[in-house]
């Protein structure tokens, strides 16, 4: 479990998170929400340890984050962030130090890329790879920050299908994303933030009778039927 108590981030003086308080629980999706500039990206990186100087406090398992050694840490967390470094190493030897990767990089069908280097890759391709990277961790908390953003349907569905085995291996996943029918298609609850501040937390039940989407993002559900006479929930 991640409890986390009146967190306050500054960012070069400028306060972005204030206030925040929630409870991650094992086994579970978090979609992160919010419009750019709301503290998401600032939220992961928190979690992750990109910050020390935070105000409030961030528990893993009941032990605060500020108080754990290097080791410890990288057995608490792992994060893709939002822009991944444009190196010149190859997938190989990138692999030779997270061996573990390499299932994760057959099963998305990239096994191909093995032998190239990370300048060559496509935005997606690069994606996927660190993603493999990261799944050979064994953390606790795994924090996505947009890994969507730049994925095609096929690897979109790659990188859900690796969400949803994280969740039935007991892990905890916080993503933040853009498309809120992606969030909503896969999410087991819900963050939204609006000016740095928690303004929703909650299942899909507790988003739709608020009105979420509506009241922060200018976003309302609609019920289609799609082409197998199937219906649809999509927010338009």
């Amino acid at each position: 479990m991640v409890e986390v108590k009146d967190l306050r981030v500054k960012v070069r003086g400028r306060v972005v998170l204030q206030d925040v308080s929630l409870t991650l629980e094992e086994g579970r999706i978090y979609a992160l929400l919010g419009e750019n500039g709301s503290g998401k990206t600032t939220l992961l990186r928190a979690l992750t340890s990109y910050y020390h100087d935070y105000e409030g406090s961030i528990r893993f398992c009941g032990k605060e984050l500020r108080a754990m050694k290097r080791k410890e840490k990288e057995r608490v967390h792992a994060i893709l962030p939002q822009i991944l470094p444009l190196s010149y190493a190859s997938v190989s030897s990138l692999l030779s130090i997270y061996p573990g990767g390499l299932s994760h990089l057959e099963n998305a069908g990239l096994i191909s890329l093995k032998e190239r280097r990370l300048n060559t890759l496509s935005g997606g391709e690069r994606e996927m790879v660190h993603l493999a990277l990261l799944l050979s961790h064994d953390a606790l908390l795994y924090a996505l920050d947009e890994v969507e953003a730049s994925l095609g349907m096929r690897y979109k569905r790659k990188s859900e299908e690796a969400m949803l085995a994280l969740k039935e291996e007991r892990r905890i996943v916080l993503s933040s994303f853009h498309d809120i029918n992606r969030a909503f298609a896969i999410a087991d609850e819900f963050i939204v933030l609006s000016e740095g501040r928690l303004v929703f937390k909650g299942g899909k039940d507790a988003f739709l009778k608020e009105d979420t989407a509506g009241r922060y993002f200018g976003l309302h559900p609609s019920v289609l039927v799609d082409e197998s006479g199937k219906e649809r929930l999509l927010f338009i």
